[in-house]
Formats: C-alpha cells, sequence, structure tokens
C-alpha cells in the first residue's frame, strides 16, 4: 500500500526521495512515463519515489468558474499512482498562497526543505510556481538535486493528456 502525506501539515524524513511531479489526473500513459523514469532514478538511487501532485486540481483554484471534470477523485490517484510505481504521495493543499509562490518559493519549501528531493521528475512541458514562470529549466538551474524531462508521450490522437481525455469524455 503507498503512503501519503500531506504539505504543509505533515513533516516528511529527511532521508532523500525521488520526486516525480504531476497534478496526475487520470493516471495516463504520459503520468506513467515520468512514474517509469523515476522509478529508474530511485531504484539506481536506492531512494524512494514520491510522487508530488496536488488538491484540489490548480485549474479547480485558479479558474473557478470553469468546470473542472476530475478524471480521478483523489484516493483513486493515489491508489493508482501507487499501482504506477510510487512509494508515496506527496500531496500539497493548493490554494491562492501556493498559487503566489515564485518557483524558488516552491523548489524551497517543497522539493528541498520537504521531500529533501535527491532527483526530480517531470513532463518535458512541465511548469509551476506563480503564473507558471518556472520550467524544467528552472528546476535544473537550481543545482540541489537532478532533474530528468520525459517526452510528451503520444498515440494515434496525438499527445497524450488529461485534458484530451476529459474532452473525450464530455464529447461521448
Amino acid at each position: 500500500m503507498v503512503w501519503t502525506l500531506r504539505y504543509p501539515r505533515q513533516k516528511a524524513a529527511k532521508s532523500g526521495s525521488v520526486v516525480a511531479i504531476g497534478n496526475f489526473d487520470g493516471v495516463h500513459a504520459g503520468h506513467k512515463a515520468v512514474l517509469q523514469a523515476a522509478k529508474e532514478g530511485g531504484t539506481l538511487r536506492a531512494l524512494p519515489v514520491v510522487a508530488l501532485t496536488f488538491e484540489p486540481h490548480p485549474r479547480a483554484v485558479l479558474m473557478p468558474e470553469q468546470k473542472l471534470l476530475r478524471l480521478t477523485p483523489e484516493d483513486e490517484k493515489v491508489r493508482l499512482l501507487g499501482q504506477a510505481g510510487a512509494d508515496g504521495v506527496a500531496i500539497v493543499d493548493f490554494d491562492l498562497s501556493v498559487a503566489a509562490w515564485l518557483p524558488a518559493e516552491f523548489i524551497e519549501r517543497v522539493l528541498v526543505g520537504w521531500l529533501d528531493a535527491k532527483m526530480v521528475v517531470v513532463g518535458e512541458n512541465f511548469r509551476f510556481g506563480y503564473r507558471a514562470s518556472g520550467d524544467v529549466a528552472t528546476l535544473r538551474k537550481d543545482g540541489r538535486f537532478e532533474v530528468a524531462s520525459v517526452g510528451l508521450v503520444r498515440d494515434g490522437g496525438g499527445v497524450v493528456s488529461s485534458g484530451r481525455l476529459r474532452e473525450e469524455v464530455i464529447g461521448n
């Protein structure tokens, strides 16, 4: 069974981790590719793999007027992340104060201060921090942990994404 932690309510152990970051709504093939890369990194470094996600979904907080179809409720997402290779799931309670963090604040508070990240794995189009001002290059520039970016996963319908899956569900 996968363990869970919530920021800022619970302290994390300071023993190092490989952190895979994403909203992970639907835990689709693209998410699984990120988790697989994190699992490989964790195995090489003998570190646990932590899937870092956000609740509620950031779009629900930042654009409340737009109805967001959730593909997986939180408990199901945690279960699926464990099946996909995460040893634990770290959940940041997302609100407007978290949305206002600059990328450096997110790195310091969550990745370094809370999860003691030794490696961070994200999709190549990952964005974070105030107004999505941080990206893969921002993570690499910090220098306190290794960074791996995973290419977008494609299938016959194009790039696999939670947004595309939502459109398919609504369209049916």
